[in-house]
């Protein structure tokens, strides 16, 4: 549990705030490409750490993200006319290039020097693997865009995912996803069968007893879920590695092992828009082939055939507003949380009935949440280092220091004796490939 003090310290991400000023300090993901597809396309409204912009693709094909309200009276940009140049405020016709620059002034006397005293906010932007990263802190702390592998990867190894408006704090999200112990109970397929075809009504030894071991670096925090299944208990064990990431990402293994070692990651993004939104983005990788470019499944659900779980704006089709869609006839016969549309949406059923920013200090926490314990100590830590004037971790501002490869997590069935700590024991030992693995 965390105090209320402490609670407050990590979710409040408004500009002037301590866990504000630590995300300030990353690079972090601001739209996806495809939603400016060609230079001069239509601006887009984004909400980032408490802060109302538009992004935009200028003629040039440069993508820019400045303040919404234009600087002259305050209008939305996000009504502007996305000219060659820049953004025109549709309301007196100023103009804004991509780094937040006045370039016209029309209304003005044609010697008016207003523009060269006035800039409009704007921040950076880095393309890279269909993602536009932003960096919103101090300009003279920029650092280097990390070298993390869903951005240096081959384009094709990569898929990216749409992203989803989640109504809770940043929190509640990212310590879902780095939470093993739920995938065999929230996603639970009733009749379905696994690789050593049990069906997950769970494989024997899977979904009870699990130990969980944590380990702490710098700028992560991994934790294995070990599993036991019944049949060879008492010589083997399946680990699964997942990871926290500074400062909001989560990463599980979903790629088939390669000598216990994931050949792919997920990687989730749970972005603060504000206090009490989020914005969800899936990222999937595959290092020694293409990902598959799978797209967003519609459901097949009686009644809500062909529609998909996302709409327009990040909007979820299955929200809180329509109860979430939920079926309690196939709660009990077919899909263990009776909610469609798969994972994301019954993560985000989870996360947000906690309500927009969970109260900490009534948990009741077991060793199954050592990895969200982890990671509150972490950012605690990080955030006081922050107030006290250090640089948090994770930060490279020079191309020695831009290294991020202790990115790998064990997936494996490995003998009960072996550390998934030791990376190369886990390659030597690991069964390949793992009966258990799903």
């Amino acid at each position: 549990m965390l105090s209320r003090e402490e609670n407050e310290l990590l979710t409040r991400v408004g500009p002037g705030t301590p866990m504000g000023e630590v995300f300030r300090r990353y690079w972090i993901p601001a739209m996806v490409s495809r939603e400016l597809p060609e230079p001069g396309c239509p601006p887009v409204r984004v909400r980032l750490l408490g802060e109302d912009l538009v992004g935009f693709r200028d003629g040039q094909g440069r993508v820019g993200l400045i303040a919404e309200k234009c600087a002259h009276r305050r209008a939305s940009l996000f009504y502007g006319r996305n000219e060659p140049e820049g953004l025109r405020c549709v309301y007196h016709g100023w103009q804004y290039d991509v780094d937040g620059n006045i370039l016209q002034t029309p209304c003005e006397p044609k010697d008016s020097m207003l523009r060269y005293f006035v800039k409009q906010t704007a921040y950076p932007c880095i393309e890279k693997n269909g993602l536009i990263m932003t960096y919103m802190g101090a300009p003279e702390k920029q650092p280097l865009l990390p070298n993390f592998e869903w951005l240096t990867l081959p384009e094709d190894h990569v898929w990216v995912g749409n992203r989803y408006w989640n109504e809770n704090n940043w929190l509640q999200g990212v310590e879902g996803d780095c939470d093993s112990s739920h995938f065999d109970y929230l996603h639970r397929v009733v009749g379905r069968k696994n690789t050593i075809g049990d069906t997950l009504e769970l494989a024997p030894g899977f979904g009870e007893a699990l130990d969980f071991e944590v380990e702490t670096g710098p700028w992560w925090v991994k934790a294995a879920a070990i599993r036991y299944p019944e049949a060879t208990a008492d010589k083997w064990k399946y680990v699964r590695v997942n990871a926290f990431v500074l400062p909001c990402i989560g990463m599980p293994p979903t790629a088939p092992p390669i000598h216990g070692i994931a050949d792919g990651f997920q990687v989730v993004y749970q972005t603060p828009a504000d206090d009490t939104h989020t914005w969800r983005l899936d990222i999937n990788t595959r290092r020694s082939q293409p990902a598959p470019q799978r797209g967003e499944q519609a459901e097949t659900w009686p009644g809500l055939e062909g529609k998909y779980p996302v709409g327009p704006g990040g909007i979820k089709s299955a929200n809180q507003s329509n109860g979430y869609l939920i079926s309690r006839e196939k709660q009990m016969t077919e899909v263990f949380s009776g909610i469609p549309f798969g994972p994301h949406t019954q993560d985000a059923v989870m996360t947000e009935s906690m309500g927009p920013i969970s109260d900490r200090e009534n948990e009741h926490l077991g060793i199954c949440d050592r990895q969200p314990a982890a990671m509150r100590q972490l950012l605690l830590q990080i955030v006081r280092d922050v107030m006290d004037g250090k640089d948090p971790p994770g930060l490279a501002y020079t191309p020695e220091d831009n290294r991020f490869d202790e990115l790998d997590l064990v997936h494996a069935t490995l003998p009960r004796e072996t550390p998934w700590t030791d990376r190369d024991l886990v390659i030597a030992n690991a069964i390949e490939p793992s009966p258990y693995s799903y």
